[in-house]
């Protein structure tokens, strides 16, 4: 029963409850009803304050008030009005079976002032302490001896969160009187704690103008000439191997993702030597000569030509395991439709498609005598995944090349290094992964794109015509995505194309003879555009990116999209729904090198690129759309490749056009 004060004062001095300081049993102290905290305390707190206490005791009494029945006696409980964090901690204490639930608890009863008051008086006049006076103190115990394993048990927390603010105290004096001045801020602190040396952290002070603010600028600055992590050389290397060479890490101890590797110069050495060992693999398979890149470089003198393997005929055996294999990626496929780039199943998956591949690869032949005068090249994707590129041809070797295959058809018949499977045998970059479903969606846009600027131009219908009968003629091989046997395929086409098909076809309902004499008596430029529309009307080139007929619609895009210079901007763009299905790498990479990002300094983009990794998918989803929108990027599956003999404009291009434009 809860009384007014006087009401209690009256009861106490009837009753004769005792006052002042006493022991109370833990199991009679109650949480009080007048407590003015409704939040309650977190886990993590109460965990900390029964460490505290099983250390060093309670150091602060809890102040109580007592229980009175209805008859005005006491009950013998008392209302816990200061301190039921302490309580509760003790109750922790008792479940984990330090002491006994009668374990006495030294309290003050209070029956003069208002409980609620008083409560409320405990949670707002008491100041916290400065975080700068909190870290220098528990510097104070470990310089008195006391290990950082033995402070996180004594203070309930962790050994993290100990070496965190040991790393605070540690920072120069400068930093630390600008924190309590206010020059800097909290996040600002922890980012100059990245380097430990006090010269350079003043430096980095003085550079800013104040208050500083910005803890990624400041921590980029602490950081210059060390390696991130997200770098694809780190990546190829990889931390353990990078620390087995005798490397150092320096890892930011107030955000877990933001890691450096200190030796750049060990670090390029050991991706030398990998590299090395993949230089020595392929030269052995017969090519002659193998570059290794570990930028962002290119080989220099190739052709445009490329060698082509063969495609050997597959086994039983192997026929059934790559059928098991698609079938288990296309279900894997369906289980990470909207899942995390963390699921563990997007490994199992990567692991079934590198066998796949591995089994596809295996089924491909180069000839040997045009090996020893092609090469091959390794380098490195943004993902420090090797990408490996077979049968590049320098422009001094193109010549010799055409003698050795005017030689071999001469003695066999045939074309020697070239097949209808050639297409199979093109390498792609390991980038970020798509789901079955994913790629359908993309590619169903990009066969959009293909039928409207197809259906505009009539040069490239009539010779995609003129191709798909001769290879039916030839040798009755059907062309990947192209169904030109006088069956349309339904497609959700664009509004052009879709009122060109339907004025055209609306003529084809008349008397049969007379529409095939008025077509006829059509002008051929009039029949070509019409063909256009037609021949538009079969492609349908949407593929889940599986198996090998998908790979080779691919290509077939490729070379289609590059005969009618085809823009897909013009016909897609990401938007928040694409980026919420699309891997979280790929958001990372593309918002990489946006325009709004890849104007900033090396160390902000940094930065900025490390707070992208730590969103969430559906934050990062928003942030991709807002940034990208308007720039035209693209995922690899929708870029149009250059024609073969066309000019690129490489970066240093570009540069110098810049430069030019400018002067």
């Amino acid at each position: 029963m809860r009384l007014s004060m006087t009401q209690a004062i009256a009861t106490h001095e009837e009753h004769a409850v005792q006052t002042g300081v006493v022991l109370i049993p833990l199991n009679k102290l109650k949480k009080s009803p007048d407590n003015v905290r409704k939040t309650p305390h977190t886990k993590a707190e109460i965990e900390a304050l029964a460490a505290s206490i099983h250390a060093k005791g309670i150091l602060q009494n809890l102040v109580v008030a007592p229980e009175f029945l209805e008859s005005g006696a006491a009950s013998g409980f008392y209302f816990v009005t200061i301190g039921e964090g302490r309580r509760q901690a003790q109750l922790l204490r008792v479940k984990r079976k330090q002491i006994a639930d009668s374990e006495p608890v030294r309290c003050v009863i209070d029956t003069g002032n208002d409980a609620r008051e008083i409560s409320l008086d405990e949670n707002v006049t008491r100041s916290a302490m400065s975080v700068m006076d909190e870290v220098e103190a528990f510097a104070g115990l470990v310089d008195g001896g006391m290990s950082v394993d033995v402070v996180s048990r004594r203070f309930g927390c962790t050994v993290r969160l100990v070496e965190q603010r040991l790393a605070l105290a540690r920072l120069s004096p400068k930093i630390r009187s600008a924190y309590r001045k206010g020059d800097i801020n909290l996040d600002v602190a922890r980012a100059f704690a990245i380097n430990d040396d006090h010269a350079a952290q003043d430096r980095v002070f003085r550079q800013f103008a104040k208050p500083i603010t910005h803890a990624a600028s400041v921590r980029n600055a602490l950081t210059a000439g060390r390696i991130p992590a997200h770098d694809r050389l780190a990546r190829f290397v990889g931390a353990e191997a990078y620390e087995a060479a005798g490397g150092h890490l320096v890892r930011d101890l107030f955000e877990v993702d933001i890691v450096f590797f200190d030796d750049g110069e060990l670090l390029q050495r050991i991706a030398s030597e990998r590299l090395d060992k993949m230089r020595e693999a392929l030269t052995a398979e017969g090519w002659g000569w193998v570059e290794t890149l570990t930028g962002h470089g290119q080989v220099e003198g190739c052709a445009g030509e490329r060698l082509h393997p063969t495609q050997r005929k597959l086994k039983a055996a192997e026929k059934k395991e790559i059928g098991q294999l698609e079938a288990k990626v296309e279900a894997l496929d369906a289980k990470l439709e909207d899942a995390e780039e963390d699921n563990p199943l997007w490994t199992e998956r990567d692991e079934a498609e590198a066998k796949l591949d591995a089994l596809r690869e295996a089924t491909l032949l180069f000839d040997a005598k045009l090996m020893a005068h092609a090469g091959a090249a390794v380098a490195i994707d943004r993902d420090g995944r090797p990408v490996i590129t077979k049968g590049l041809i320098k422009r001094g070797e193109l010549k010799t090349i055409a003698k050795l295959r005017k030689a071999d058809e001469a003695r066999t018949g045939t074309r020697s290094g070239t097949s209808n499977s050639a297409d199979e045998a093109e390498e792609t970059s390991a980038g970020p992964r798509f789901t079955k479903a994913l790629t359908e969606r993309l590619t169903e846009a990009r066969t959009r794109g293909l039928r409207a600027n197809l259906a505009a131009n009539p040069t490239v219908a009539l010779g995609l015509l003129v191709y798909t009968l001769m290879r039916q003629s030839a040798d009755r091989s059907s062309v990947p995505g192209v169904g030109i046997e006088a069956r349309a395929i339904g497609f959700d086409d664009d509004d052009a194309m879709e009122k060109a098909r339907i004025s055209y076809a609306e003529k084809a309902d008349e008397d049969e003879l007379a529409f095939f004499a008025a077509c006829i008596d059509q002008p051929t430029e009039k029949l070509l555009g019409m063909l256009a529309v037609f021949v538009a009307e079969t492609i349908d080139l949407t593929h889940g990116g599986v198996s090998f007929d998908d790979k080779r619609r691919q290509r077939m895009g490729d070379a289609l999209a590059a005969a009618l210079d085809l823009d897909m901007t013009r016909h897609w763009e990401a938007d928040e729904d694409f980026w919420s299905s699309a891997p979280k790498a790929l958001a990372v990479a593309a918002l990489e090198t946006s325009p709004a990002i890849a104007g900033l300094g090396e160390q902000e983009r940094a930065g900025m690129i490390a707070a992208f990794q730590k969103m969430k998918k559906a934050e990062l989803a928003r942030t991709a759309a807002q940034t990208l929108k308007g720039a035209g990027w693209l995922p690899d599956l929708l870029i149009t490749p250059s024609r073969e003999g066309a000019f690129a404009v490489t970066a240093a291009g570009a540069n110098a056009i810049a430069e030019s434009q400018a002067a």
